[in-house]
């Protein structure tokens, strides 16, 4: 090997264990995967909201995925609707409806100010914030195109949010609906759908949230295809670096989930660096998803945490004893 090739060997080595390395850029809508259900979900939504359906939800686990559906529903439809994303960290309904107000009318954005949207506004003043929306989607131009919102945050929905949004989509034409809501909502990981379901919109009668999607985690198989699809979209070469032993060592301990795949697989590729290998390897990989060590931190057991009353009934058994033998002598 020459040496511009020992140079250029190293320089792609450690670009594999750098911040741009394969598994950093999570949300690259160019590294969808489609696999578990995910591009079905994508095309389903898209159908339906053709279809004229207002609002659908989509549930999943931290690290399933959901804001990366989110990014790609909103690159597949951009030139069909106008686009709002609320990725807030936090989020109310006087929060929601100040970014919608800017989004959609913005010249009663001013409505709801920024403080009251941060510390909360009066019932009376959210109603009136809404009809104003209800009015500029009504008065739009025919030819306008109609609005998506995509409600992507850590936060939870409270029931003033939904109910905001729910209002919403039942002011308007179920013909030619004006605003279409996508609402992404994070779920523990042991939850049923059907409670997912009845969580998100109660009784189906009163909600028109009837769509609900479930991202769920990826198997052995599609875990081994994602690593393949990963690895060919970044380097093409390495698209078979990661073996059906290495697959299933991850999948063992990521449980499927994609933000777990992505953290094991990325500090493998940082302890093959450390170690200046070619190649990623099951040692890189068994390295990596060592438990994390004990910080150090001294821990204490029963008696130490009850301390205090072990000493005082060992103080009341010394009187006790005292008295005991005072009480023989005497």
């Amino acid at each position: 090997m020459s040496i511009n090739e020992q140079s250029v060997s190293a320089e792609k080595k450690h670009y594999y264990s750098s911040s741009q390395g394969p598994f950093h850029n999570a949300n690259n809508i160019l590294m969808f995967f489609g696999g578990g259900g995910r591009a079905e979900i994508i095309e389903t939504i898209i159908r339906s909201l053709r279809l004229g359906d207002s609002m659908i939800t989509i549930c999943g686990e931290r690290g399933s995925g959901k804001t990366m559906m989110s990014l790609v529903l909103a690159d597949r439809l951009k030139h069909r609707y106008n686009i709002i994303r609320y990725d807030l960290p936090h989020l109310s309904a006087a929060l929601m409806l100040r970014h919608l107000l800017i989004e959609i009318a913005p010249r009663q954005a001013e409505l709801i100010s920024p403080e009251q949207a941060n510390d909360g506004a009066s019932e009376e003043l959210i109603s009136h914030g809404v009809s104003c929306l209800i009015g500029a989607l009504r008065g739009a131009s025919p030819g306008d195109k109609p609005y998506l919102l995509t409600v992507d945050t850590q936060a939870d929905l409270d029931a003033q949010s939904l109910l905001l949004l729910n209002d919403l989509v039942q002011s308007q034409s179920t013909d030619n609906p004006r605003i279409h809501v996508v609402l992404f909502r994070r779920t523990e990981a042991d939850e049923q759908h059907s409670k997912v379901s009845r969580l998100i919109t109660g009784d189906k009668s009163s909600n028109p949230a009837e769509d609900h999607y479930w991202l769920r985690r990826l198997t052995l198989s599609e875990i081994s295809d994602y690593l393949r699809h990963h690895m060919m979209l970044f380097d093409f070469n390495q698209r078979d670096v990661f073996t059906r032993e290495m697959a299933y060592f991850i999948a063992d301990r990521s449980d499927g989930v994609f933000r777990s795949i992505n953290t094991l697989a990325r500090n493998g590729f940082m302890v093959a660096g450390l170690e200046d290998a070619e190649h990623v390897s099951m040692s890189h990989l068994l390295t990596a998803g060592l438990p994390i060590e004990d910080s150090g931190i001294e821990t204490h057991g029963f008696l130490w945490k009850h301390r205090s009353v072990v000493i005082g009934l060992m103080g009341l058994g010394v009187l006790a004893g005292l008295a005991l033998t005072i009480a023989l002598v005497t």
